[in-house]
C-alpha cells in the first residue's frame, strides 16, 4: 500500500521474505512497479503512482539514500574480499601441489606427445617471403 489514510492505493503483490545482510528494507522488482503502474525517478527519489483521487507521490529521503549507498558499498566490498582470499586460499593450494613437479620441461625426462609426421613439406604463405611458410603432411586426406 502506497500514500496516507485519505488518499492511497493498495494491490496484492506477491513476494518472498528473505534475510539478506542489505541495508534496504524492502526490493521492489519490476512485477510490482508494473502492478501498481509506478513511475520511479532515481535521480528525484521519487515514485509516482495513480491514485483514487489522483496522483500519488512518494519521496525518498538522501539522507537514508547515502547511508543504504555506503553500507551497501561496505557489504559488497567484504562480500568480493572473501570472495578473493578464497580464489587465492585455491591458487596456494594448488602451488602447493605443483611445487615437487620440475619447473623446466627439459627435466621431466619425457618428450610430449605431439610428433610431426614423417613426411612433411613447406607451403610458402607469400612469396616475396620465403622465410614465411607452413608446414603439411604429405599423406592428409583430401576431406
Amino acid at each position: 500500500m502506497f500514500g496516507d489514510k485519505l488518499h492511497f492505493r493498495r494491490e496484492p503483490i506477491w513476494f518472498e521474505v528473505v534475510d539478506p545482510d542489505s541495508p534496504y528494507h524492502a526490493l521492489l522488482g519490476r512485477p510490482a512497479l508494473a502492478k501498481f503502474m509506478a513511475v520511479p525517478h532515481y535521480a528525484y527519489l521519487n515514485m509516482k503512482i495513480t491514485g483514487p483521487k489522483g496522483i500519488i507521490t512518494i519521496a525518498g529521503d538522501y539522507q537514508k539514500s547515502l547511508t543504504c549507498a555506503a553500507a551497501s558499498s561496505r557489504l559488497t566490498e567484504s562480500l568480493v574480499i572473501a570472495e578473493e582470499k578464497h580464489l587465492l586460499d585455491r591458487v596456494v593450494a594448488m602451488t602447493n601441489k605443483q611445487s615437487d613437479m620440475p619447473t623446466d620441461p627439459k627435466d621431466a625426462g619425457t618428450q610430449g606427445s605431439f610428433q610431426p609426421a614423417k613426411e612433411t613439406k613447406k607451403i610458402a604463405l607469400d612469396p616475396t617471403h620465403p622465410e614465411r611458410f607452413s608446414v603439411m603432411g604429405t599423406h592428409l586426406d583430401s576431406k
